[in-house]
């Protein structure tokens, strides 16, 4: 058993005010602590949290790390990437695999990349052990 347990996601950033209030729109995730320079967002569910913290630097490189966003189910990926763009994300590009669709690669407000995933019914179904 590991001594450790993930505590925060956190953002480097130019406007941590800002991105956290784009990030707790888009998740529909509570706003936890917000000071100059520093921001937090939770899920009111449940224990995860993302960090927002200044760097004086642009990003200059493809991110490292991203999230993948599930749409609700029953959602489709077309309504949740409009109501993100609405928030001001940008879609960079789709993805396909064969002739279907795998997710939208998007952008938050200052460039860190997510990808918006299909609905497909086997991501709603229950996991197994085994």
């Amino acid at each position: 058993m590991s001594t450790l347990r993930l505590y925060n996601t956190v953002f480097d950033c130019r406007d941590a005010l800002a991105l956290s209030r784009f990030w707790a729109d888009a998740l529909g995730w509570d706003l936890r602590q917000q000071e100059p320079g520093w921001a937090t967002i939770g899920d009111p569910d449940g224990p995860q949290r993302l960090g927002f913290g200044p760097v004086p630097e642009e990003r200059t490189v493809k991110n490292r790390l991203h999230l993948d966003l599930l749409p609700a189910q029953g959602v489709s990926r077309e309504t949740e990437r409009a109501r993100l763009e609405s928030l001001g994300a940008r879609l960079l590009h789709t993805v396909r695999e064969g002739d279907l669709v795998a997710h939208d690669v998007m952008a938050d407000p200052e460039g860190n990349e997510f990808c918006l995933l299909e609905p497909y019914p086997e991501y709603f179904d229950e996991p197994t052990d085994g």
